[in-house]
């Protein structure tokens, strides 16, 4: 019942009580003090008696839940953009939790539009505005083909629209191309009514280098593999047809045998190599360790080769003097840089290993030799998989074209990095700086 309707009754009862109470008083002879005091009487007793009855009241209705006032739009604006028809507008309409939902939107590395049912933004995230170069500000009230030009884009909104949700790629060009993974879905509140859509850009630039890498590297390994094994199936095949009995060029033959399966060990245990440095298995921890006693050793193991070419190594690293590195890793990186300078060294020169500390701390180790050198174009890329500046004399030398390669993620696993200073006729230095340990 309401509370009106519950006043009226209770105050029809009241004028009916009163006029009984004046007929009473009238009968019995009361006088006019004495109606007086029966008034107030009265009084006191009605305003004891509504008192509680409107404080109940006040509470019914300070307590009763307000109605929502709602507001359609008229039938010619469901397709135009309205400045007021924003994100917490579609929230309320959804009947989502405005807070929380920008809390996530705000935290998310993915870059998220929201479009209205005319394909104008409504809402970007940060991540949306730096993916886009573009302000949420500039960029509300635009429709996307004003900031996303792309016929992919257009597509999979088409889409989205009919089949609630579509994803593709898009290739961004800029300063540099950069690829997005882009995921469309329709926001519906029946089947019928699309009140707008959500545009998800996920950056996969780095995913995509990666596996344009990975299928390099497959492609590179089968033809390196390939050339060897060619000239092992050759030279078999002409001993077996005949030559075996050529006393002559039998011995030449199985000596070339010899070299293509040497070539062909060390490209599958350089190839085996990367592979476990880049997995993160072959470099479990990092300890100071002493770069004179390493070099040295390096330096024994490598001994016929410099030796043979009349080459004199100078290794001038104060002893004592420590990086924190990985010990077989260490070796590896030494093994490759003193084995690429003995090679590519002419006969009867120098090399040298030496060190300095730098001002943050850290050491650089170089290896320094006094061969051809290498050109400025190809030195961008000496640390390249199968990368070769000369790859005939490469070959010759019984080169993989993975040494280098190696020595760079090396050094990155032991949070380090690598630098080349050369210059053609005047030989390389290879350079690797590590964190320094305690002498």
């Amino acid at each position: 019942m309401k509370a009106s309707t519950r006043f009226g009754g209770i105050f029809v009862l009241l004028i009916l009580f009163i006029a009984a109470l004046v007929y009473g008083f009238r009968l019995a002879g009361f006088t006019a003090v004495g109606f007086f005091i029966a008034g107030a009487a009265i009084t006191l007793c009605l305003v004891s008696f509504l008192a509680p009855v409107q404080s109940n009241s006040s509470l019914l209705t300070e307590n009763a839940p307000a109605e929502p006032v709602k507001t359609q739009p008229a039938d010619g604006e469901r397709d135009v953009y309205i400045p007021g028809r924003n994100f917490d507008e579609m929230l309320q309409r959804l009947g989502s939790n405005e807070s929380m939902i920008n809390v996530i939107l705000n935290s998310m590395g993915e870059g998220v539009l929201l479009l209205n049912q005319a394909d104008r933004i409504v809402l970007m995230n940060p991540s949306a505005e730096k993916i886009l170069d573009i302000s949420e500000k500039e960029g509300l009230g635009k429709h996307y083909l004003e900031i996303v030009r792309h016929p992919v884009l257009a597509d999979l909104l088409t889409d989205s629209k009919k089949e609630g949700i579509s994803s593709g790629e898009i290739d961004f060009a800029g300063k540099e191309e950069r690829t997005f993974a882009v995921s469309v879905a329709a926001i519906q509140k029946t089947p019928e009514l699309i009140l707008g859509q959500i545009v998800v850009l996920s950056d996969i630039t780095s995913m995509k280098r990666l596996m344009r890498m990975r299928t390099d590297f497959v492609a590179n390994v089968s033809h390196e593999l390939k050339t060897p094994l060619t000239a092992i199936l050759g030279y078999a095949e002409t001993l077996l047809e005949g030559a075996i009995a050529d006393k002559k060029n039998r011995g030449l033959f199985l000596k070339k045998i010899s070299e293509q399966a040497q070539r062909l060990h060390a490209l599958i245990s350089d190839v085996l190599e990367l592979s476990k440095i880049e997995s993160g298995m072959f470099i479990t921890s990092l300890e100071p360790l002493d770069l004179s006693e390493v070099v040295s050793q390096v330096i024994e193991v490598l001994k016929a080769k410099w030796e043979s070419k009349e080459i004199v190594i100078h290794q001038q690293i104060p002893g004592g003097m420590k990086a924190i590195a990985h010990q077989e890793g260490l070796f590896h990186v030494f093994e490759n840089l003193l084995d690429n300078a003995i090679k590519y060294s002419p006969e009867k020169s120098e090399i040298r290993v030496f060190t300095q500390v730098l001002p943050d701390g850290r050491v650089e180790i170089s290896v320094q030799d006094h061969g051809s050198g290498i050109s400025q174009e190809a030195q961008s890329r000496v640390f390249e998989r199968f990368f070769r500046v000369d790859a005939s004399r490469s070959r010759a030398m019984g080169g993989t074209g993975l040494g280098l390669s190696i020595v760079k993620h090396l050094a990155e696993k032991m949070r380090g990095e690598v630098s080349l200073q050369s210059e053609e006729g005047k030989g390389s230095t290879f350079s690797i700086i590590l964190a320094g340990g305690t002498s």
